[in-house]
């Protein structure tokens, strides 16, 4: 997975950097102050700047750089993973500069306002209740939901899950508890999902590695990205592997999953629980 981060993730540096003393107010939010840490480019580190929405039934409000007024309320923006690019300290408050992925909404909010996407496998939770509260409720499993709406009928399974967490698609057919093992996150898709995939290398070529074109890894790749585009792509692999969902609607079939937003080696398999 080395590869994956080397192509997709950035550096981030930390430093301190001080203004004049006698900055003027609204410059003070652009050039003065304590900023403690930039991202060098269109991408923060995956596991240390990704924030969603504290409280997204509650107004949150963003505004310009300069802070002299309002553009966005953070309550419209409920299920977006956002980015922090700088952080600034204002008296005893810490400020946000923030963008969503394609920086089509980007400007400066208080950071109680955020919460740290922070992200868990099964295997981090003591009980199956605990477990599915996290996919059900958490801001880094939007995409663990959409995948779950792709398997209608299938229900998720904790044991499953946690068998699943870490692994990325060396699966044996049985284990104990489960058999007719099958992994959907390891199936192919099309060349040209890739080369779609927003500021993505032009001289990206899967077909060096098999792997890399599998699903598991288009969704790595588009981390952050709109969930319900890239959910739909487990349909499309389906079709592509000639797979026929109906065929899992009868029996104890069950669905292991460990794909939530940062996870770079998260993956989908099916079995029949005995």
């Amino acid at each position: 997975m080395k590869k994956f981060w080397g192509m997709v993730m950035i550096a981030v540096t930390a430093g301190f950097l001080y203004s004049a003393a006698n900055s003027p107010a609204q410059a003070s939010w652009i050039s003065g102050t304590q900023k403690w840490f930039t991202t060098i480019g269109k991408y923060p580190d995956a596991n240390e700047f990704l924030y969603a929405v504290k409280n997204p039934n509650k107004n949150a409000y963003m505004w310009n750089y300069n802070h002299t007024k309002r553009v966005h309320n953070l309550k419209n923006y409920k299920n977006t993973t956002w980015y922090v690019t700088h952080g600034i300290k204002k008296g005893k408050s810490v400020y946000y500069r923030i963008t969503n992925y394609n920086s089509t909404v980007k400007g400066l909010v208080w950071s109680g306002y955020l919460q740290h996407l922070k992200t868990w496998g099964a295997s981090a939770f003591k009980t199956s209740a605990e477990f599915k509260q996290y996919v059900k409720t958490s801001p880094s499993a939007k995409l663990t939901r959409a995948i779950m709406k792709q398997l209608p009928n299938i229900p998720l399974d904790y044991q499953l899950s946690r068998y699943a967490d870490g692994r990325y698609g060396d699966f044996p057919k049985t284990i104990p508890g489960y058999s007719d093992i099958t992994s959907l996150g390891t199936l192919n898709l099309p060349k040209k999902d890739f080369a779609t995939i927003k500021n993505f290398p032009n001289n990206y070529d899967p077909d060096q590695a098999n792997y890399e074109q599998q699903l598991n890894w288009y969704w790595a790749l588009t981390f952050g990205q709109p969930v319900a585009p890239r959910a739909a792509k487990l349909k499309e692999a389906l079709k592509v592997n000639n797979i026929n969902l109906n065929d899992y609607k009868s029996g104890d079939w069950v669905v292991g999953i460990s794909v939530f937003e940062g996870i770079a080696n998260g993956t989908v398999i099916i079995a029949r629980k005995s």
